[in-house]
């Protein structure tokens, strides 16, 4: 009650007032794959909570699923090509976003792949390509990013993780283990920045309700998987000040699937 007529007496109207309620308002975030099914969603939902955001992306034909967030929100959403697989690239994308926002306060990890193949059918180049596209971007992108926040003593870093992550899957054991070391990486990197306000967080999605996976499952109940703005918002959340004593979180959202 006291902030909703404090905002009522200082913020008359109502656009004012979601303004000054943006729980992002001001924040400087880099979002990797910000153009896929669940990038393009938390690009979204980190815009209208006020945050400006620069976004990775591989190929040109990837912005087009962007086009209209970047027509709303204009030079609050900018894009940057990077293949964060690649150490000299995480570390020039995190110095451009250093030098464009003058801080960087959130960290989103999406950039991922998925394989499924049986453990005797994963050959080595499965096994790496996995390994680099889940884990190794993780790595590459914390590292980079960490001395900028350690040095202002803030952060929020969010991870994505996997069901198979948590228990053995069946012709998922490179996928798996990928998002095992994430969950991992996530909780050691938590203890490790417990000194500096740096939270860090994973969340563990279902099925995720995308155009793809419809296409690739047509026979599924739909009305089970997650939507993927569901998803963002939680996203939102830990790295929002009413997330401020979250950290180390594994932290499922999985639909009724």
């Amino acid at each position: 009650m006291y902030v909703w007529f404090y905002l009522r007496q200082d913020y008359g109207s109502k656009k004012s007032r979601e303004v000054c309620m943006r729980r992002l308002k001001d924040r400087c975030a880099v979002i990797t794959g910000g153009t896929g099914g669940l990038g393009v969603r938390v690009l979204e939902e980190f815009l209208s909570e006020g945050a400006r955001v620069l976004s990775t992306y591989m190929e040109e034909r990837h912005l087009k699923y962007s086009a209209q967030i970047k027509d709303k929100y204009g030079a609050a959403l900018s894009f940057a090509k990077a293949d964060v697989t690649k150490p000299k690239q995480a570390e020039r994308l995190i110095q451009r976003a250093a030098k464009k926002f003058g801080r960087i306060d959130i960290l989103v990890n999406i950039v991922g792949g998925f394989s499924m193949a049986g453990i005797t059918d994963t050959d080595d180049e499965m096994w790496e390509r996995v390994m680099a596209m889940n884990l190794k971007t993780v790595f590459l992108m914390t590292r980079a990013v960490l001395p900028h926040m350690m040095e202002r003593d803030y952060g929020r870093i969010v991870n994505i993780g996997a069901r198979p992550a948590l228990h053995g899957a069946a012709n998922m054991s490179a996928y798996g283990a990928s998002k095992a070391g994430v969950i991992n990486l996530t909780q050691s990197v938590a203890v490790e920045m417990s000194g500096y306000n740096i939270n860090v967080n994973a969340v563990i999605p279902g099925t995720m309700d995308t155009l793809r996976n419809r296409k690739e499952m047509p026979k599924a109940d739909y009305s089970k998987w997650v939507k993927p703005e569901g998803i963002a918002k939680v996203i939102s959340f830990l790295c929002s000040s009413e997330a401020e004593s979250v950290s180390g979180a594994v932290v499922p959202v999985l639909g009724k699937s």
